[in-house]
């Protein structure tokens, strides 16, 4: 919807409010708020630009990311539109995520410091329905009215602030709790993932060899190349499981990401541009993509799934890695996939909140916290890649906006969350950084109200009830 304003209207409610001016529409003709240069030198944008990526930091944190500052920053203070407001949180997840999780890929499990700190394994599964889902909740959040879009986020932040008091509540009494077995936490491995998986190995050949004198000679011969194919498996996998970038996982991940790229930039989301196979917005040959899209991610989906069914089912056969099983049962993959959609709708449609999914999903998988929230990371980057191409493609934002918000979050999450991950460490505030964060979500509580009261005085009540694209 357009904001029509006045010219020369006074009082807060008839204006276009601060950083925004009203100026007449060369294309329309009409008399609309347009917001100030993002570089407009004034002492509100440039103190909101200082405290940014300190925000994004704690946000990071917390496990909110940019998305945290949507409401309150972006919104309430620098007078954004809800949809302006939307895009830039898209680019502040980006920014905020991509040094941290390059950062995280180098990191080291905790129960088993050979192996990476980030389960590739499971990131598959959730990266093949996230960039179908964030799209699926971008598109939708396109059509609907905004007071149904404010209603769902305040919804979605209610309740999320009973997660993080309690969350905040724990891990206040575990940093106060003396760890009288800290030195045994560092050799236990808390997932039951074996600690020497050649030792299992060598276990299940001292077996077939106790039992040799028994079997014919014919059969002996068997055995012995099943145990070397069984050596083969296990250096196979363990050298996969121990690589920082494991090749296969990573090239699933990213051709479940180019597959829906694909298809998705062949529809059109603007109604004046068209995509770049011509298609144009609100006609049936772009309505039919979204069938297409579908099919594709099933035949993927389908192709993945029986690659992850057998492996783990060679997995089985060594006994490699026991307790870690994400593709069977098959009523597990599609548990993970679920809050792998779910996570993706969640960061398209509201702009925010996507790591409230994943990591308690990852952690029902059994990893530990740690590695659920360097896994979060993982996926939370592609999430907001996902997003931030399908911001620039259609223009939605102009490039010193873009280029601005992400360079204030990458700043916050390469250098304030690296600084938090130390204060954490050494003086054990965690649940402080929670309970920040925990402020943040109901100041964006508060600010959703503020946002519907404002905007809906100064542009009227059709401006939140109409759809901001019709067909």
């Amino acid at each position: 919807m357009t904001e029509v304003c006045v010219m020369g209207s006074t009082g807060f409610f008839h204006t276009c409010g601060q950083f925004s001016q009203c100026e007449l529409n060369a294309a329309t003709q009409i008399y609309s708020c347009q917001h100030d240069s993002p570089f407009t030198p004034k002492a509100g944008i440039i103190i909101s630009y200082i405290l940014t990526p300190i925000l994004i930091g704690i946000g990071i944190l917390g496990g909110m990311g940019g998305g945290v500052l949507k409401g309150p920053l972006l919104e309430m203070i620098l007078n954004y539109s809800q949809s302006e407001a939307t895009h830039i949180a898209y680019c502040l997840m980006f920014g905020g995520t991509l040094l941290n999780t390059v950062l995280l890929m180098f990191e080291k499990n905790p129960d088993d410091e050979r192996r990476p700190i980030i389960n590739y394994r499971i990131a598959i599964i959730f990266n093949l329905a996230v960039p179908f889902a964030t799209n699926l909740g971008s598109s939708l959040s396109s059509f609907l009215p905004q007071l149904y879009t404010l209603i769902l986020q305040e919804l979605f932040l209610f309740a999320v602030a009973p997660i993080l008091w309690q969350k905040a509540k724990n891990a206040k009494e575990a940093e106060l709790k003396v760890n009288d077995d800290a030195s045994k936490d560092k050799t236990t491995n808390l997932n039951n993932s074996n600690l020497d998986h050649k030792i299992e190995l060598q276990n299940m050949e001292g077996a077939q060899e106790k039992y040799n004198y028994e079997i014919p000679d014919s059969r002996k011969v068997s055995i012995i190349s099943n145990q070397n194919l069984n050596e083969s498996l296990y250096s196979q996998f363990k050298s996969e499981s121990e690589n920082i970038l494991p090749p296969m996982p990573i090239l699933f991940i990213l051709g479940s990401f180019g597959l829906n790229q694909i298809f998705i930039q062949m529809r059109s989301t603007n109604p004046l541009k068209p995509s770049y196979v011509g298609i144009e917005d609100c006609t049936w040959e772009n309505d039919i993509m979204i069938f297409v899209l579908i099919v594709a991610n099933v035949l993927y989906d389908f192709l993945i799934w029986q690659f992850g069914t057998n492996q783990e089912k060679q997995f089985n056969q060594i006994n490699f890695l026991p307790n870690e099983r994400y593709f069977i049962p098959i009523s597990r993959f599609f548990k993970i996939y679920a809050g792998g959609f779910l996570a993706g709708f969640v960061s398209g449609f509201l702009g925010m909140g996507a790591g409230f999914v994943m990591v308690p999903t990852l952690l029902f998988s059994g990893l530990i916290p740690r590695c659920a929230s360097a896994t979060s990371a993982f996926i939370y980057l592609m999430i907001s890649l996902n997003n931030l191409i399908t911001l620039l493609t259609n223009q939605y934002l102009d490039w010193q906006t873009i280029v601005l918000f992400t360079g204030l979050a990458i700043i916050g999450g390469s250098v304030f969350a690296k600084i938090g991950y130390i204060l954490l460490g050494k003086y054990k505030i965690g649940y402080l950084v929670i309970l920040i964060v925990f402020i943040l979500d109901i100041a964006n509580i508060i600010s959703q109200i503020y946002y519907g009261v404002v905007f809906g005085k100064r542009y009227g009540l059709d401006y939140l009830t109409h759809a901001n694209k019709k067909c």
